[in-house]
């Protein structure tokens, strides 16, 4: 199985609340034990419950690659030292965009960038080659996105020109798509890494259809 559709707490918007890699699922706490164990089954890797800045909007703030945690500088001493048990490398990121996962995009050493973010994001993240990135009127291009290693989901907004450069920075196949039942920030209704995706459970099949081919679960 590489697919669970759920609801965390009755909110279908679960990518607010976790993101993942090929490495480690975060989750806000508070998901339940049942649920965890069946995103550990289909992700496929181990999930840790955190809190940043005493939120549970994990997948809204943090964002990251298979070595990397970029959290905003607003985190907690404690959630600090939680990361660091836990064992997962980190960067704090100072920025008036704290919600680092709805405005970066990262795939290896490649990050898309909200085009507002300040001059200083450029020294702060030089360990990425950065492009600024908006579609149409959306600059929070991490709130529009979602992928792993073998495809992306973007939102439907997108054009046939913007998805072409997108595809061209990351060396990645891209298909339009939402969740949700139209959804079209799709970042907030999708938990993905390589092995599988966790989906919010107004996920209409159509559209799952769509995330299966977008992803690369469905050649």
């Amino acid at each position: 199985m590489h697919v669970l559709k759920t609801n965390f707490n009755g909110n279908p918007h679960l990518g607010l609340y976790g993101f993942a890699t090929d490495k480690y699922c975060l989750i806000g706490k508070g998901v339940g034990g049942d649920i965890l164990e069946n995103i550990k089954a289909v992700l496929k890797v181990k999930v840790h419950e955190i809190t940043i800045n005493n939120s549970k909007l994990v997948g809204a703030y943090s964002c990251g690659n298979d070595d990397l945690i970029l959290v905003p500088e607003i985190i907690k001493e404690s959630e600090e030292r939680e990361l660091k048990k836990i064992g997962i490398p980190y960067k704090k990121i100072k920025s008036k965009f704290c919600a680092l996962g709805n405005n970066i995009v990262i795939k290896g050493n490649t990050a898309l960038i909200n085009p507002e973010f300040e001059k200083e994001i450029f020294e702060e993240l030089k360990m990425f080659k950065l492009k600024k990135i908006h579609i149409k009127e959306h600059n929070a291009i991490g709130s529009c996105m979602v992928l792993n290693k073998n495809g992306g989901l973007i939102n439907l907004d997108a054009d046939e020109k913007e998805i072409k450069e997108i595809e061209k920075e990351l060396n990645l196949k891209i298909e339009a798509g939402s969740v949700n039942k139209g959804n079209r920030y799709v970042r907030s209704g999708i938990i993905v890494n390589s092995k599988g995706y966790i989906i919010g459970g107004l996920t209409t099949g159509v559209e799952t259809m769509i995330i299966d081919t977008a992803l690369g679960f469905l050649k």
